[in-house]
């Protein structure tokens, strides 16, 4: 499975040669070319959210997670108030930011950072007044719950060509990938059959597979 990097750092690099300064060119504005599973008309961030029959962070304790970073990620996203999703830490203007579904809860899912998590750089309680709150449509443990009801139920969606798949924190999701684009139609059947909501899952057309 693969998952989301949960920071990221932006370098501009400057050389100069025979008397002239170069920048290297601008990156190109990034184009999310996945496509969304959309089981209803007019699917947007506002629409009804659903969790899955089973959640496996019901059974998280601090005792079991310890080997397995994705699990303790979902424990601790149910501890914290306001929703917690991982990803980006820093805005484009390198202020600290917090991920959360409820940006209201900032304060509070702070301070219970400060006591459950080593901060790691993450900005403490104290100075809570530089940090960001950004709105997210689904906490970590959320998507770690559809995540591995999905997976299990999975090896169905294995023979319609899916090859790929984890939580993607990046874009708040769970994503998909695919080896052909014939194979979509069929995999979004699937996903719908098994209850997704809206705005929960992606599919990507990535290509085969091949092993080193």
């Amino acid at each position: 499975m693969k998952t989301g990097s949960s920071s990221f750092a932006v370098a501009i690099l400057f050389t100069t040669a025979c008397g002239h300064h170069h920048v290297n060119p601008p990156a190109q504005p990034y184009v999310d070319r996945a496509i969304w599973v959309e089981p209803t008309g007019g699917c947007n961030e506002t629409s009804p959210k659903s969790l899955p029959k089973f959640r496996a962070s019901d059974t998280l304790s601090s005792n079991s997670v310890s080997n397995d970073p994705q699990a303790y990620t979902a424990w601790l996203a149910r501890r914290v108030p306001g929703g917690l999703a991982f990803g980006r830490v820093f805005d484009e203007n390198h202020h600290p930011i917090i991920r959360l579904t409820d940006p209201t809860r900032k304060l509070a899912a702070l301070a219970t950072l400060d006591t459950l998590a080593p901060s790691n750089g993450r900005p403490r309680a104290a100075s809570a007044d530089s940090v960001l709150a950004i709105r997210v449509r689904w906490d970590f443990a959320e998507l770690y719950d559809w995540m591995w009801y999905l997976t299990n139920a999975s090896s169905y969606a294995r023979g319609l060509g899916m090859n790929s798949g984890g939580i993607d924190t990046h874009n708040d999701r769970i994503e998909f990938g695919v080896a052909k684009r014939e194979a979509v139609p069929g995999l979004v059947s699937w996903l719908i059959g098994q209850g997704v909501p809206c705005r929960l899952v992606a599919i990507r057309v990535i290509g085969p597979i091949r092993g080193i």
